[in-house]
């Protein structure tokens, strides 16, 4: 009965073994940093490597440190079906969000029909320094200040359209939890596919280009009711304070065109 123990202790690694195994755990890891480094320019392949060193590693640790090596095979198999599940979800995500196939997510018809290019300084509200006013030559008279855009179908309204739909389904982060009907598709917060038209009758005596600015800057200021999933709080002044007044502005005038 003694030599069992002992004939069982055997079998597992020795402490020169075991520091071999972290030497080459250590040279894995250092290989996946070098992968992941900005600079390597193997985007194109670095995913599928990063996934088998990943494995290997898996393997390695199973194997020796959880001694799974000496152990009954049985267990063995119900590491490698955790893996190969692992693996298979992984890799179903990383198709599906075009992180393998290379695919490329094209913009919308309509997005592509109204986008205009517009500098980010312009965006936030600053023109560079190094920006002239073009020559209109001597005879040509100053033209007039028209104000603000007034809704009238002009260019001015059509770059602030497109950019005010840039701002809700990109860096505004607007279509992360609201739905426009070919836009976005948010779960959380209420539907803004015709917020142009239900804006107007949201709040008493206020209109919809100011219930809708308002919403934007203040939203815990009024929580319209009878709305479905317009929950007081969820929403804060956090989420949008970043956003110039040119950039609310545009997206106030992207909102209400919705109807």
């Amino acid at each position: 009965m003694s030599d069992q123990p002992q004939a069982e202790h055997s079998r597992h690694p020795t402490f020169k073994q075991y520091a071999l195994v972290a030497i080459i755990l250590f040279a894995i890891t250092i290989v996946e940093f070098l992968i992941i480094w900005p600079e390597n320019h193997i985007e194109a392949f670095s995913t599928p490597i990063l996934i088998v060193l990943s494995i290997v590693k898996f393997a390695i640790v199973i194997s020796f440190y959880m001694h799974l090596k000496f152990d009954n095979k049985l267990l063995t198999w119900i590491f490698l079906g955790g893996l190969a599940l692992g693996t298979a979800v992984t890799f179903s995500l990383l198709f599906l969000f075009s992180a393998v196939s290379g695919a490329t997510t094209q913009p919308r018809d309509h997005a592509v029909a109204n986008a205009v290019h517009y500098d980010e300084e312009e965006a936030r509200g600053h023109k560079p320094s190094s920006e002239t006013p073009p020559d209109t030559g001597p005879d040509t008279p100053d033209q007039p200040d028209t104000g603000p855009i007034s809704g009238d179908g002009g260019a001015g309204d059509t770059d602030l359209l497109a950019l005010g739909e840039e701002i809700f389904s990109g860096i505004g982060g607007c279509g992360a939890c609201h739905t426009i009907n070919g836009i976005t598709v948010g779960v959380v917060g209420p539907d803004l596919t015709i917020i142009g038209t239900d804006a107007s009758g949201r709040q008493s005596g206020v209109s919809a280009e100011d219930y809708l600015t308002e919403s934007i800057r203040d939203p815990e200021a009024f929580v319209a009711e009878g709305v479905d999933r317009a929950i007081p709080g969820v929403m804060t002044k956090a989420i949008t304070a970043n956003l110039t007044d040119q950039q609310v502005e545009a997206l106030v005038q992207f909102l209400s065109a919705q109807r």
